[in-house]
């Protein structure tokens, strides 16, 4: 009887915790292992909008020239993916030469706070600082 109630209480608290999960991010791809999540396409399409926006598109030119740009987003963030891995397998390391050039950028905007520089990053490049670092060591 005490086994019955027990698994009836158990029961109960797995249904009502299986009705709070949510999906937190979905994948789109898998690749070697590696995965590509739907948030990462759509900050694709967001730097996709951004970029146009800087070079002054608006309107519906603009949506039309996102939307055939975010089509190839999904295989540019595979190409960047396998190019990673495959730098991997050679044994190549660009940390350094990054490192270096965040420097660099950092010197040239005379902002020697990191959190002001990682928010002068994410105002410039609309991408946080450590997404940033992570795309300019897979940029070929």
């Amino acid at each position: 009887m005490r086994f019955r109630v027990c698994a009836g209480i158990f029961a109960l608290v797995s249904i009502g915790l299986a009705a709070d999960v949510r999906v937190v991010e979905e994948i789109v791809a898998k690749v070697n292992g590696d995965i590509i999540t739907k948030g990462e396409i759509e900050r694709s399409r967001q730097e996709i909008e951004a970029e146009l926006k800087q070079q002054g598109m608006n309107g519906p030119g603009l949506d039309k020239t996102v939307k055939e740009r975010e089509r190839d987003a999904l295989r540019d963030q595979i190409d960047q993916l396998l190019l990673v891995q495959h730098g991997k397998d050679l044994n190549i390391n660009v940390d350094g030469e990054v490192t270096k050039r965040i420097a660099a950028i950092q010197l040239d905007s005379k902002i020697a706070d990191p959190d002001k520089f990682h928010d002068y990053i994410r105002e410039k490049t609309q991408m946080t600082f450590e997404d940033f670092r992570r795309k300019s060591g897979t940029r070929s």
